[in-house]
């Protein structure tokens, strides 16, 4: 399950990262876009806390991508 986990979250970190870069903002600028600091996003990004629904949700609108993109892991 621990492993689990950890997949889980430098995946979901993984596809933040992939978005976020293909609409060519760094971290700070997506930060400021859901009122979160870079530290913030780099933690998520780099798989190291899971964000919350409502982060996902806010990186979502902000990034203009579909929630349910986040949780493709087929992609």
């Amino acid at each position: 399950m621990e492993e689990e986990i950890e997949n889980f979250k430098i995946h979901l970190g993984g596809k933040i990262k992939k978005f976020r870069k293909k609409k060519g903002l760094t971290q700070p600028q997506l930060g400021a876009l859901i009122n979160k600091d870079y530290q913030d996003v780099s933690r998520v990004e780099n798989g190291k806390v899971i964000p919350s629904a409502y982060y996902i949700w806010q990186v979502s609108k902000a990034l203009e991508i579909p929630i349910e993109e986040f949780f493709n892991f087929e992609k």
